[in-house]
């Protein structure tokens, strides 16, 4: 009878561990119909929401947010940044405290603000922060799974391969790029943002030719003009149509056709695509150089 007992404590003292592994691995979000993925974390012990993006290289806070720190230090040095679209951003650098997304702290993290109302965040948090743990967008589950050495094996035996390109700027900010056919014409790589929002696919305009799009079909074609939010004396047009295909080069089976595709003039890339077209779970191993899609 002891030993039974025994083994029903050990088995409950294992639950209650996997659990709590569980908790600490799963950072739950919310997904609206925009597509952004939003998050909740604290800076110093001051929590606020957050777009989770994968594109947005540095991690920004709002003014109003981080005013509310009480410890931040503002190092020498800057960050000059651009924006997909040309526009310059010159930011100051700060360093803030105890930095926690679900189960990630970090004691300190570099960041810098921006005096901009975000429809109800408090800030961007990029790739940068997870530059060294792999993780997991899950899109049915609506998380973020921290991955270990074992999980991602696993992964990697079942998942789609797609090969990528970190791009580190001097330590500071961080985006990740990979190689996609559109058309069947073109190889271009594009840079991969969680935080374009729902069925954005941006392309260079210097393109438009070569995808055989005639801007001035107007039947096919539409040309706006948008004004930066942060900078209004700055202003990008695009041409919006629709294309036949797009597909990993490495993986041509994980493909998306008749898109609505956007042509950016002064894009500083080949391209901008949001990532959730991809699979219902898409882990990214940056210091494996990977992502791996699952459906």
């Amino acid at each position: 009878m002891r030993s039974i007992l025994l083994l029903a404590f050990h088995c409950a003292c294992l639950c209650l561990a996997a659990f709590g592994q569980s908790a600490k691995t799963a950072i739950p979000f919310e997904l609206p119909g925009s597509g952004h993925i939003l998050v909740k974390a604290t800076v110093d012990g001051v929590e606020g929401n957050f777009l989770f993006d994968t594109g947005a290289g540095l991690t920004v806070l709002t003014k109003t947010f981080f005013d509310k720190l009480p410890h931040s230090r503002k190092e020498d040095g800057g960050f000059t940044a651009f924006r997909a679209t040309g526009e310059r951003l010159d930011a100051d650098l700060y360093t803030v405290r105890d930095f926690r997304l679900g189960g990630m702290q970090h004691a300190t993290e570099e960041v810098s603000y921006l005096d901009v109302k975000l429809g109800g965040l408090d800030g961007i948090i990029s790739l940068k922060f997870m530059e060294k743990q792999p993780f997991t967008i899950d899109l049915e589950k609506k998380e973020i799974r921290l991955e270990t050495p074992a999980s991602l094996a696993a992964i990697r035996k079942t998942g789609k391969l797609i090969p990528i390109q970190p791009e580190d700027y001097r330590g500071h900010a961080l985006d990740m790029f990979a190689y996609f056919r559109v058309n069947d014409t073109l190889t271009l790589q594009l840079s991969l943002d969680s935080g374009a929002g729902k069925d954005v696919f941006k392309l260079n305009a210097k393109y438009l030719q070569a995808l055989g799009v005639n801007v001035n079909d107007t039947t096919r074609v539409k040309k706006v003009a948008r004004r930066s939010e942060i900078n209004q004396d700055f202003v990008s047009h695009t041409y919006l149509t629709s294309l036949d295909k797009l597909a990993a080069a490495a993986v041509p089976a994980v493909q998306t056709t008749g898109f609505k595709a956007q042509f950016v003039e002064g894009l500083i890339y080949d391209g901008i695509m949001w990532i959730n077209w991809l699979g219902n779970r898409i882990t990214v191993d940056v210091p494996g150089r990977a992502m791996l899609v699952q459906n």
